[in-house]
């Protein structure tokens, strides 16, 4: 195997180096094997690869029509969800969703996106509509601590971007969307600048206006009056459009522009990029906000949304001492900014604004003692700079909460890493690997992994794995329990046993996992007002996933399925939380995720210029919402502030049954130079828009009828 990977490395850089890798013939790209390091640290296989990923390559990107990063997630993954919030919509992998997106990381050539400070994590590349310049996405579905660090516990997603070995020339794109309406404009330039380097520069632009009210309406399970408090009410009847105006779905916030700009240099041995990207998004206003409208704004409560600012420059050296032994050194700066705007730029309702600097310094090295052991090892240095006033929005201080209002501080975590990878035969690795991070301000944090994959004939692949993976909270809740003289943040814990088989036929793959979590939990205590341990959960599922691919026919079929088995509560006193209403004894599903997805893409090559695509995604019903929902009906005497909870009247439970999304394409592929598409989304709406609901996380009561929209586009190349 140690000679395969040594055959691979030294025929891609003299492919790339020629510059002539594309020009290879068909029968030369299969004696290559294709090999990552999206989930470990050696190299490996993509069949052998310890534990279960999704790989999305541009083709997959630009068939799909997908309009953001979580749209074309939520087409690919299997288990992959999203909903509405007022930060941003939050993200979720095998029920693992937070009212913060910081139990995912979001990499860019594997350098960490995520902001640190408070209500942010995962949320810059994600609501962009040009993505031309991401070759492949790559997800880790499950915990990746041991790999990747803190923050990892329901996945990984790793955004890698074309480079100038692999576009030649000038690429333009175009593209306009009707009914949830953009306009989107992305241009690309490659060329060889001396020697074997090659530089690649990328610019997109688009401003998304979104689906009105009237195409996209706003509902509630119940009748929606506002505070008990007002003398006067706001009535929404349950199950119909909410009867004033409200955010356009999916806009960009004011409707303003939105940029994405990456410069890339590239060479056999050094990597060099710089990456600017302005990004926001209009929220529907959520039900918390509608109890502060007052009788004379009700009808313009209109801009409700967030906005991000980021700048991140990268270098990366590879010292290749032999074939065996190689030294990878890099150093990055990152400059952010967040801006959260509730209506009036009030603070008191909940609007956020800062700024951020991070530098990271991290060495990995690589030693293939011999074929049958490899190892890598290395560590990472984080600095933090925050509270800093923000570059968007509300820029005079910082403003985070009302107990820290201009105040900045810093912060540092020092990492190290190692994993060894033994072949004991030609069928069976094993995989041996940990992760220690010392942040300033917390204890030590362990993350172990072991795995073993058995490869039988390269057609029968078995997998067993076990990891620990870790997060801590935001640099916020870390700062504020610092100096308040509190005991040391919990950590965030999750242990994963996940068994995977896959089947590899001529034109075939079967894939069948199947993992079982315990996880302490860590999230926002309603009932204490505070971020705090909740409790211990235990949950299992799988996904299944069957592909059928011929020269002109695509068949992918997935099914995922995750089960609560039992929550316990750290303080038996907690009576709002989103985690689950089991412990009051209502169901046992989670509050916020579907138990059951199922996902269908179905393509066909029409003749040698027309494709037709076609993907449809099912969630089949929210039980936990509706549980949860129940247990706030059973109390006797219902605050306002529940009405952020699930919350129906009488037989509406329609927020809690099924939503189904059906997207299709025709692809024309005029000549080499010219192609144009033709996309249509969530079309099932136009029978019955009710299967297009999209629910808000911690509000599931609340839900969107997202838009039947279509889109053109045209790309051409010029090489």
């Amino acid at each position: 195997m140690m000679n395969k990977f040594v055959t691979f490395n030294l025929l891609l850089l003299s492919q790339l180096q020629a510059n002539n890798l594309l020009d290879l013939k068909l029968e030369d790209l299969t004696q290559i094997e294709v090999t990552n390091t999206s989930a470990s640290l050696t190299q490996i296989s993509n069949q052998n690869t310890p534990g279960l990923i999704t790989v999305i390559t541009s083709e997959d990107i630009e068939e799909s029509g997908a309009r953001n990063l979580d749209e074309l997630l939520e087409i690919y993954v299997p288990s992959f969800q999203y909903m509405y919030k007022v930060y941003g919509s939050q993200m979720g992998i095998r029920a693992s969703i937070s009212d913060r997106n910081n139990k995912i990381l979001l990499l860019v050539n594997n350098r960490v996106m995520n902001m640190k400070t408070s209500d942010g994590g995962a949320v810059t590349e994600r609501w962009f509509s040009m993505l031309g310049d991401i070759k492949k996405v790559t997800v880790i579905i499950g915990p990746g601590s041991p790999i990747y660090g803190a923050g990892a516990i329901a996945g990984v997603i790793n955004i890698e971007t074309f480079n100038g070995y692999e576009k030649k020339g000038v690429e333009v794109t175009g593209k306009v969307g009707a009914v949830e309406k953009f306009t989107m404009a992305q241009v690309s330039y490659a060329q060889t600048i001396f020697d074997n380097s090659k530089l690649y520069c990328y610019y997109g632009v688009d401003r998304y206006s979104g689906a009105d009210e009237s195409d996209a309406p706003l509902k509630f399970a119940f009748d929606y009056n506002g505070p008990y408090s007002w003398n006067e009410t706001i009535r929404a009847q349950a199950d119909k459009p909410y009867p004033y105006q409200t955010t356009n779905d999916g806009a960009s916030l004011n409707h303003e522009l939105r940029h994405k700009a990456h410069l890339q240099i590239n060479s056999p041995n050094f990597l060099l990029w710089a990456r600017f990207t302005r990004s926001s998004l209009e929220n529907p206003t959520e039900q918390k906000i509608f109890q502060w409208i007052s009788e004379n704004n009700k009808d313009t409560y209109q801009d409700t949304g967030t906005q991000n600012q980021q700048f991140t420059l990268y270098g990366e050296y590879i010292h290749k001492i032999n074939s065996d032994f190689s030294i990878n050194t890099n150093l990055s700066y990152q400059k952010s900014s967040l801006y959260s705007n509730y209506k009036g730029n009030s603070f008191v309702l909940g609007s956020k604004a800062w700024g951020e600097d991070n530098i990271m310094a991290k060495v990995n090295v690589k030693y293939n003692y011999d074929d049958n052991n490899l190892f890598a090892f290395g560590g990472e240095y984080i600095y933090n700079r925050l509270g800093k006033s923000s570059e968007i929005g509300f820029t005079q201080y910082s403003y985070i909460n009302k107990d820290l209002n201009d105040t900045q501080w810093n912060t540092s975590t020092i990492s190290f890493f190692g994993e060894y990878q033994k072949h004991f035969t030609k069928d069976l690795t094993m995989f041996a690997g940990a992760r220690v991070d010392k942040h300033n301000y917390l204890k030590y944090i362990y993350s172990p992994r072991i795995s073993f994959i058995y490869n039988l004939k390269n057609q029968n692949v078995f997998k067993l794995n076990w990891n620990r993976s870790n997060r801590y909270s935001d640099e916020t809740d870390l700062y504020l329990d610092y100096i308040s003289d509190k005991a040391l943040n919990d950590i965030e814990k999750i242990d994963t046993l996940e068994f995977i088989y896959a089947k590899y036929l001529q034109n075939s793959k079967l894939e069948l996992s199947v993992f079982y979590n315990k996880q302490e939990v860590i999230a926002y205590n309603a009932s204490l007002a505070e971020t705090t341990t909740l409790g211990d959960i235990n949950f299992y599922g799988g996904e299944l996933q069957l592909s059928y691919k011929t020269e002109k026919f695509l068949f992918n079929l997935s099914h995922s399925y995750t089960k609560l088995k039992d929550f316990t509560q750290e303080d038996s006193q907690t009576t709002i939380q989103n985690i689950s209403a089991s412990v009051y004894g209502f169901g046992d599903d989670f509050a916020n995720s579907y138990q059951n997805t199922t996902k269908l893409r179905l393509n066909y090559q029409l003749n040698s210029q027309l494709k037709w695509i076609n993907s449809l995604r099912v969630f089949w019903k929210l039980q936990g919402s509706e549980d949860m929902a129940n247990y706030n009906i059973s109390l006797e005497n219902t605050p306002p502030d529940l009405y952020k909870l699930p919350y129906y009247e009488d037989d509406h439970t329609r927020a809690f049954q099924e939503s189904i999304y059906y997207n299709t394409s025709l692809v024309w592929n005029m000549n080499k130079k010219t192609t144009i598409t033709l996309y249509g989304y969530n079309l099932l709406g136009i029978f019955d828009q009710a299967y297009n609901k999209r629910n808000f996380y911690h509000y599931t009561s609340q839900y969107r009828e997202v838009a039947p929209s279509a889109s053109i586009s045209m790309q051409y190349k010029l090489n």
